[in-house]
């Protein structure tokens, strides 16, 4: 009986492979989040990639598209956004960004765009929800009832309050032009939020502020530091190496708030354009992990096209074109932890860009026409 029962089971699971349909991209290039492999075939179903290989192989019920000229790429993922509606999801998935990390949203509202996290047609929802911050720091400026941690709740509680209310990652503010949390609160937040396996980013503008939640072992900053006199040296560069933090550069919108600066004649309060690519060169010299992220809507970015404008900037600061993908996927995956991302090899799942192009070779291409693939079904 047994010996019959399984026989059954070989021939069902050999019946479900006769009908697999197979798709094989022809003489492709794949970034696979790491290296390039040129002119491979790439061959995958929608239970994952079966393939990569320079030899050709045929297969029963097998669709083929020339891959000539064009470019395979892992999901892409901003780094910070701050998503207002589930259409920004949509709109940010149909051209390839698969994942979106909210920097600060009120628990309700990230809680009901967890929602959508299981649908093909919405890009990955990952949020902080709320952001830590006292009273009057940065986050309470929009007008908008948030918790704060104050004299009733403390940092440890502010942070299992969020952690119960699905929070991905702890979001902390420290902010150089407004009320700030001490050294005390700090190290208890980013302990507590570790204590709790979460990540830890900082909102900052100064450099000195950044030095301050490095030294309590934040895992990122939210953003570069910008305002003047905020020139980092080469015992600053060692302290973020060592402690292995990354960098969410933002130039997007630090380049929007700095010419606005100097249009209502407020420029000496923030670096140059120069100075603050700059800055940033300097983390890519010294192997500072950097991560590309927008932080959209502010100044009315987009969550499509602007997320390769801020691949061509980071470019602009001396990222190889390798680098400049992986500030875009794996290095994200990595450092966030967001294990439903991995790179392209054989039997991971089959979601990725095919942009026309050699974006590992010319970052402009990033530009170029795509189709998309999620979970080996083809949604633009």
């Amino acid at each position: 009986m047994k010996h019959t029962i399984g026989i059954i089971i070989i021939l069902i699971f050999l019946a479900s492979c006769s009908n697999q349909h197979y798709t094989i991209i022809r003489d492709v290039n794949v970034f696979d989040g790491e290296n390039v492999l040129e002119d491979v075939d790439f061959v995958f179903t929608q239970s994952g990639i079966e393939r990569i290989s320079k030899k050709k192989k045929s297969y029963k019920n097998s669709t083929i598209i020339d891959g000539k000229g064009k470019t395979i790429l892992p999901p892409l993922i901003n780094a910070h956004v701050h998503v207002r509606s589930s259409e920004n999801l949509k709109e940010a998935q149909k051209v390839g960004i698969f994942g979106m990390l909210d920097m600060f949203s009120i628990d309700s509202r990230a809680n009901g765009l967890r929602v959508y996290n299981d649908s093909t047609a919405y890009s990955k929802f990952y949020s902080s929800n709320v952001g830590a911050t006292p009273p009057g720091g940065h986050g309470t400026q929009f007008g908008i009832n948030i918790p704060t941690i104050n004299d009733t709740i403390s940092p440890s509680q502010f942070v299992k309050d969020r952690v119960a209310q699905n929070a991905d990652y702890i979001k902390i503010t420290n902010e150089f032009s407004m009320s700030r949390l001490d050294t005390i609160q700090l190290k208890e937040l980013i302990n507590e939020a570790h204590n709790h396996n979460k990540i830890t980013v900082a909102h900052i503008s100064d450099l000195q502020n950044g030095l301050e939640v490095i030294n309590q072992n934040i895992d990122g900053l939210a953003h570069i530091w910008y305002r003047s006199n905020s020139i980092s040296k080469e015992r600053d560069l060692n302290l973020l190496r060592a402690k292995e933090v990354f960098v969410i550069p933002t130039l997007s919108v630090i380049i929007k708030v700095i010419n606005h600066a100097n249009e209502i004649g407020l420029k000496d309060d923030y670096l140059t354009l120069d100075e603050l690519k700059n800055e940033v060169r300097k983390l890519k010299n010294k192997g500072i992990c950097i991560l590309a992220g927008t932080d959209s809507p502010n100044y009315n970015m987009n969550y499509t096209t602007q997320f390769f404008e801020e691949l061509l900037l980071l470019s602009e600061c001396g990222l190889t074109e390798i680098e400049v993908l992986k500030s875009a996927t794996t290095n994200i995956y990595e450092k966030f932890h967001l294990e439903e991302f991995n790179r392209l090899e054989v039997n991971r799942k089959s979601s990725f860009l095919l942009v026309t192009g050699k974006p590992y070779l010319r970052i402009e291409d990033i530009m170029n026409e795509k189709r998309i693939w999620k979970n080996g079904i083809e949604i633009s």
